[in-house]
């Protein structure tokens, strides 16, 4: 049976706190692991990885976002690096650049996107990489740092065929969500149909980018159904193909194995 794996989540975002209970239950039910992302200060990093530990198919990924480059001080980075050792910790993210709300200069950004590629390469994880308004500016910091050696996903991603196909050349994964059900979202339709099936991973974001039919509305991981199904329609292959790739997908970048999920088991 086909099982979904919500490549990127926030479901600790306040958003879910008065009926957290229910909103996992449903995740639960719906999927078969999530990648939880702790970014946004001490609390939410730390509640992540706690998060992790309690839930057996929830992961987490860890980092200091880049909006909120402001927060950033040794003793938080300090943290970060020790949590990003943790077993239950499978990727350095959310990280990156965004030139879009500009809370922090580039350099600083940049300065901080480079001290994450570092710690991913130290712990052998790979990156969960933001990327709003920075594309060029993100890739080329990437490089110029051998992001290439660990990898990982630029999520909810939103770059042009050509920025794509760079990104596959440098060994990262697309991370789909829920825009590919926006009725003018062309592009990343078009990209959804040309991303080879091995590099894609789908994601929703929660609660942001909630997918069509309930656009406007709180996200949540249960909803990964409905970007499988429009990725499906774009491709004209059974959502179950979907499905399928972007779980071998993600279990694949995130090194989790049949061991680490009891849904496999």
């Amino acid at each position: 049976m086909a099982q979904l794996f919500d490549s990127h989540a926030h479901l600790l975002d306040e958003a879910f706190a008065p009926d957290f209970e229910e909103v996992m239950a449903r995740t639960r039910q719906a999927c078969g692991a999530v990648m939880n992302i702790g970014c946004e200060g001490l609390d939410d990093i730390q509640g992540a990885v706690q998060l992790a530990e309690r839930v057996d198919t929830v992961f987490a990924a860890v980092a200091l976002h880049p909006a909120n480059e402001p927060d950033r001080s040794d003793a938080l980075m300090t943290k970060i690096c020790d949590l990003a050792h943790h077993p239950q910790v499978r990727a350095i993210g959310e990280t990156g650049l965004d030139y879009y709300w500009m809370t922090a200069s580039k350099e600083a950004q940049k300065a901080l996107l480079k001290e994450h590629i570092d710690l991913a390469k130290a712990v052998q994880k790979p990156l969960i990489i933001h990327d709003r308004d920075a594309h060029r500016d993100t890739m080329d910091t990437l490089w110029a740092n051998d992001a290439q050696a660990v990898g990982g996903v630029f999520h909810a991603f939103s770059g042009s065929l050509e920025m794509m196909e760079e990104l596959l050349a440098h060994h990262f994964y697309i991370g789909i969500g829920g825009v590919v059900t926006f009725k003018n979202a062309k592009t990343i339709k078009r990209v959804a149909q040309a991303v080879p099936l091995d590099r894609l991973l789908i994601e929703t974001d929660c609660p942001y980018l909630t997918p069509t039919p309930f656009r406007g509305k709180r996200n949540e991981p249960a909803y990964t159904q409905y970007v499988a199904e429009e990725i499906a329609r774009l491709r004209d292959i059974p959502t179950e193909t979907v499905i399928d790739a972007a779980w071998e997908n993600a279990c694949r970048l995130f090194r989790l194995d049949p061991s680490d999920l009891t849904i496999l088991t």
